[in-house]
């Protein structure tokens, strides 16, 4: 079995660039054993970004036996599985920082607009189903609706910063950073709330939901009663002296939990990484990579380091049969 990880390739540049012009191209990783290669490299067309020094990344995707369902900060494509031949490719206006898209049984799309902290249903015939705002909000009492927002380079700051959709029970939910919470989308007064942690990925286990903390922490919480536990992988770093790095994306598997880790970026946002300044005598970067971790006897297993491959970030990791 492979391992297929969603990232980017960062720019070189020198100074402190704004996060959305730091990464050049779109990459899919794959690990087979701990050797990484690079399966799968793309670039946004020019006309569909903002502009030549917007990023092109893949954020979170959803990959099948048959299927890859992956998104630029503009775009979704659809790509045959494991050649990555492209079926399909949808740019909406209202797409900006996508971060998701999950597809759906009745062939619908349902893609996370973080930058219009809202989720959209599309249609088969690209056509917007339902665009929900996760704050329960009018999408269109902050946003203009005549706006191409492909070509904003960005909307920060933003209210929630959705990142990442699941479903229980067949009803969508999605992942709010800022609120350190997932909500239903179907009723938003239901949530999962995990504490003071920025969130990101939910994964849904049977009766639990797996999460990640973009500080290190994974949370295991039931959603039917609400019994939580808390993972520090901290604790299990080979290096305690420095950040673990941006903590995101992870899959369970029968070997255990592994959990993708980007090295620290600048950001403008600087509140957002105010997690790193505290505690740790180096703050130098440790490398992209995946780690497998055994959450029952609370071990780290081993790492695989990405950057040798172009891959400096990671949104998701998937597991699906090898190529033959």
């Amino acid at each position: 079995m492979s391992l297929w990880i969603t990232g980017g390739k960062q720019r070189i540049i020198f100074g402190t660039p704004p996060e959305h012009t730091q990464f050049e191209s779109a990459v899919i990783a794959r690990v087979d054993g701990e050797r990484p290669s690079q399966a799968f490299q793309y670039k946004t067309p020019t006309e569909k970004l903002a502009s030549e020094k917007k990023s092109t990344v893949f954020k979170a995707a959803t990959i099948t036996d048959e299927r890859a369902y992956l998104c630029t900060e503009t775009e979704v494509l659809v790509c045959r599985f494991p050649d990555f031949e492209i079926e399909r490719l949808v740019s909406l206006p209202i797409f900006n920082d996508v971060h998701h898209v999950v597809p759906a049984d009745d062939g619908s799309l349902w893609v996370v607009i973080t930058g219009l902290d809202a989720v959209a249903q599309i249609s088969p015939d690209d056509e917007v189903l339902r665009l929900t705002d996760v704050l329960g909000r009018d999408v269109w009492d902050k946003f203009d609706r005549d706006t191409d927002y492909r070509m904003v380079a960005t909307t920060k700051p933003h209210d929630a910063h959705p990142n990442y959709l699941f479903f229980i029970d067949g009803a969508p939910w999605v992942t709010r950073f800022k609120q350190r919470d997932a909500a239903c989308l179907d009723d938003l007064s239901r949530t999962i709330p995990v504490g003071d942690r920025p969130l990101h990925d939910g994964h849904v286990v049977g009766d639990h939901v797996l999460f990640t903390s973009v500080d290190g922490h994974v949370f295991r919480i039931n959603h039917r009663s609400g019994q939580r536990e808390v993972f520090d992988l901290n604790e299990l770093s080979t290096n305690k002296n420095r950040p673990l790095g941006w903590c995101r994306g992870l899959l369970p598997t029968e070997e255990g939990l592994w959990v993708g880790f980007t090295r620290l970026r600048y950001t403008r946002l600087k509140e957002n990484l105010s997690w790193i300044r505290h505690g740790f005598t180096s703050h130098a970067e440790l490398p992209t990579r995946i780690a497998l971790y055994d959450l029952d006897s609370f071990g780290l297993i081993r790492e695989v380091d990405l950057e040798g491959v172009d891959q400096n970030a990671v949104f998701s990791i998937h597991q699906a049969p090898a190529p033959r």
